[in-house]
């Protein structure tokens, strides 16, 4: 049950909805969980909000969008880079920068996550 935390400058607000499918499907898609996974929080900040370096590592960036998943431990190496991967080709068709994108994953395990179901 991964959550997403994704800040990006509120210039991309009207792309929420497409940022928030195309992260969802890429995580579906590249780590095989179930498709009514969903939790992800969007925080806009105004110009100024931010700050990023827009070279490093080896990075032409014009602006940044920060996404943030925590997620159950136990996902391979290889698997986390595909999502990453497939989270960084959507967005790109949706027409934000590949540089523009920092994803930092978090691990967590049992435990560590509460969420309520209804009662049998």
């Amino acid at each position: 049950m991964p959550l997403v935390r994704v800040d990006l400058h509120d210039h991309l607000a009207d792309l929420r909805p497409q940022m928030s499918e195309a992260i969802h499907t890429a995580l579906v898609d590249g780590w095989e969980m179930p498709a009514d996974d969903l939790f992800q929080i969007f925080r806009l900040h105004e110009k100024g909000d931010l700050f990023y370096s827009r070279t490093f590592p080896d990075a032409d960036r014009s602006d940044i969008v920060f996404i943030q998943i925590l997620a159950y431990n136990g996902y391979s190496p290889e698997v986390k880079q595909r999502g990453a991967n497939l989270i960084v080709d959507r967005l790109a068709a949706l027409g934000i920068k590949r540089d523009d994108i920092l994803i930092a994953l978090s691990e967590n395990g049992d435990g560590d996550w509460l969420a309520p179901s209804k009662e049998a």
